[in-house]
């Protein structure tokens, strides 16, 4: 009997929400992604200089791109330090982003309208003596400095939030650039959808 009864509330929510406005379905939809998702973490091996990897936060894993400014699959990209979003110079996407003041996932709660960074041409260094002309995200790439020699690394404790291809957000926070030992483009990062 007790199946019974939650088959009947199940199916009265849905027609509920059937018939929402739009408007109210969004905010409903937005509190349920809030209350069911933890951050997720990944290490990204970006360690060659040749090649960028590709990324896409849906699924949670590198993704295959053979034509990276006409593919929507993928979110975030990284080559070495560098980074690059699905939009402006480097996709056809709404890819752009921004840093925050906050140093917490959880302290990051608004998605801001305005103050996003789009991927412009910049240089990148493919080999320890060459850089080339490539696309990328400035205002991200700076989530890590290099100094010295050999290099010292120092990660930002800022959150980020990146406007993805299709135009959702998330909150990203980098953790790390060197694997267990201690080898540069090692990419660790831990993010959260924000709607």
């Amino acid at each position: 009997m007790g199946k019974i009864r939650l088959a009947i509330i199940l199916i009265f929510i849905s027609c509920y929400l059937i018939n929402l406005p739009a408007s109210s379905r969004k905010i409903l939809s937005f509190i349920s992604v809030a209350e069911t998702h933890t951050p997720k973490t990944l290490t990204i091996d970006a360690s060659a200089y040749d090649k960028w990897v590709y990324v896409s936060f849906a699924e949670g894993k590198v993704v295959e791109v053979s034509n990276f400014k006409n593919d929507l699959s993928w979110d975030i990209a990284f080559h070495r330090t560098d980074i690059r979003l699905n939009g402006g110079a480097s996709g056809k996407g709404k890819g752009a982003g921004l840093e925050t003041n906050a140093t917490e996932l959880n302290a990051v709660t608004l998605i801001p309208s305005s103050g996003y960074v789009s991927d412009v041409m910049d240089n990148i260094q493919v080999s320890m003596m060459k850089k080339v002309a490539s696309p990328k995200n400035v205002k991200l790439s700076a989530w890590v400095s290099k100094t010295g020699m050999p290099p010292t690394y120092k990660i930002s404790k800022k959150v980020y939030i990146i406007r993805l291809a299709e135009g959702r957000h998330v909150k990203i926070k980098f953790l790390n650039y060197l694997n267990t030992n201690n080898k540069g483009g090692y990419v660790k990062f831990t993010y959260l959808y924000m709607d």
